[in-house]
């Protein structure tokens, strides 16, 4: 299914680059397992779309004005796909800019994403996005 599932999560990349964030959502399995990297402001595990749209996408469209996420690579192996991703904007609370590069690795279930997974510098992304709290 590798071209498929390609085929499937840019289309998840358009829609959130067009602010269709019901797109997005609809893209997701009602269960969907979506893993922030473990020291960002949103880091953890959430369960099912409107987790995803609360708790990382609210959040982030706050902490970083003009919040992009452009994908540079995708690489698939069955229905499993790895993405090359650079985040960008300016963190509201800094002021800093923020260019960084991270990996997003998506797993199908159909032409459904089941599970996401964020690896990234969550300390280059803390310059710019302090933990609140």
């Amino acid at each position: 299914m590798g071209d498929n599932s390609v085929e499937v999560v840019k289309g998840v990349y358009a829609a959130f680059a067009r602010g269709d964030v019901p797109g997005v959502l609809g893209a997701f399995t009602d269960e969907i397992e979506w893993y922030e990297a473990e020291g960002m402001p949103y880091g953890g595990l959430h369960r099912g779309g409107e987790a995803v749209a609360q708790n990382v996408f609210g959040p982030i469209t706050e902490d970083v004005e003009g919040f992009a996420v452009t994908p540079e690579e995708f690489m698939a192996s069955g229905d499993s796909v790895a993405i090359v991703v650079r985040y960008t904007g300016t963190g509201k609370a800094t002021g800093k800019p923020l260019d960084l590069t991270a990996v997003h690795v998506m797993d199908l279930e159909g032409d459904k994403i089941a599970r996401f997974r964020q690896f990234i510098d969550t300390a280059k992304f803390a310059e710019v996005v302090p933990a609140s709290g």
